[in-house]
C-alpha cells in the first residue's frame, strides 16, 4: 500500500493564518459607530434611571399625600408635580435619543456597505486554486516517482524472462504464450478510482470552514 502523505507546511499556515485581516475597514468603521453609538446608548440608560427614580418617588408621594396633614398636602402636591413636568421632560429626551440611535444607524448602513465593499477585494489575496494545483502537482510527482521505480524494476527482469518466453521451444510447448507475453502493465501501481472526487461545492464548503464529511472519512481510513 502506497502510504505517503503530502506534507504541509504547518508553520508557514500558521503564520498566514495568525496574518489573515480581512475586515481592516469594517473593523475601524465598527469601531467608530460603536463610539458614537455608545454615548447615545449611555444618555438612555442615565436618563432611564433618572425616570424609574421619578416613578418611585412620584409613586411615594401619592401614598404620603393620603395620610398627610392638610398642610402638607400643598407641599406634596406641588413636588408631585413638578415630578410629573419631570418625567414628561425625559419621556420626550428618551424619545429623542431613540430617534437619534435609530437615525445613527440608517445612516452608518451605508457606511457599513462601503467598508464591506473595500474589504471585499481582500480575499481574492487567498485564492485557493494555486493549494489545490500544488497538492495535486506534488500527488502526481508522488505516484510518478513509485512508477519510475516499478518501470525501472521492470526493466531490470525483463530481458531474462523475455529471453525465456521467446524461447521457440517455449512458445511450441506452449502457443498462447504470444498472448501472454512479459509487459509492464500488469505490475504498475494501481488505479482503480478514488473515493474522492473533488466537486467545486466541497471546495466552497471548504473555503466556509467546513470539511466535507467524504474527505473527513479519508483522512482516518
Amino acid at each position: 500500500m502506497i502510504n505517503v502523505n503530502v506534507e504541509v507546511d504547518r508553520k508557514e499556515l500558521e503564520k498566514l493564518i495568525s496574518e489573515m485581516d480581512l475586515y481592516p475597514n469594517t473593523k475601524e468603521v465598527v469601531t467608530e459607530y460603536k463610539a458614537i453609538a455608545g454615548k447615545v446608548e449611555e444618555r438612555q440608560v442615565l436618563l432611564q434611571q433618572q425616570l424609574d427614580d421619578l416613578k418611585q418617588k412620584h409613586v411615594q408621594n401619592m401614598l404620603d399625600q393620603e395620610t398627610a396633614i392638610v398642610a402638607e398636602i400643598v407641599y406634596l402636591k406641588i413636588q408631585a408635580k413638578k415630578m410629573a413636568k419631570e418625567m414628561q421632560i425625559i419621556d420626550s429626551l428618551l424619545v429623542e435619543a431613540k430617534k437619534e440611535k435609530e437615525d445613527l444607524m440608517i445612516h452608518y448602513y451605508k457606511v457599513y456597505r462601503k467598508a464591506l465593499s473595500k474589504d471585499g477585494a481582500i480575499a481574492s489575496q487567498y485564492d485557493v486554486k494555486p493549494v489545490i494545483d500544488r497538492v495535486l502537482s506534488q500527488t502526481m510527482a508522488i505516484i510518478a516517482e513509485v512508477g519510475m521505480e516499478s518501470r525501472q524494476q521492470y526493466l531490470e527482469v525483463f530481458p531474462d524472462v523475455d529471453d525465456l518466453f521467446s524461447d521457440s521451444k517455449v512458445r511450441e510447448m506452449y502457443p498462447r504464450i504470444i498472448d501472454e507475453s512479459f509487459n509492464a502493465d500488469p505490475h504498475r501501481p494501481r488505479y482503480n478510482g478514488s473515493n474522492i472526487v473533488l466537486e467545486s461545492h466541497e471546495i466552497e464548503s471548504a473555503t466556509s470552514g467546513r470539511i466535507p464529511d467524504k474527505f473527513k472519512n479519508k483522512e482516518t481510513e
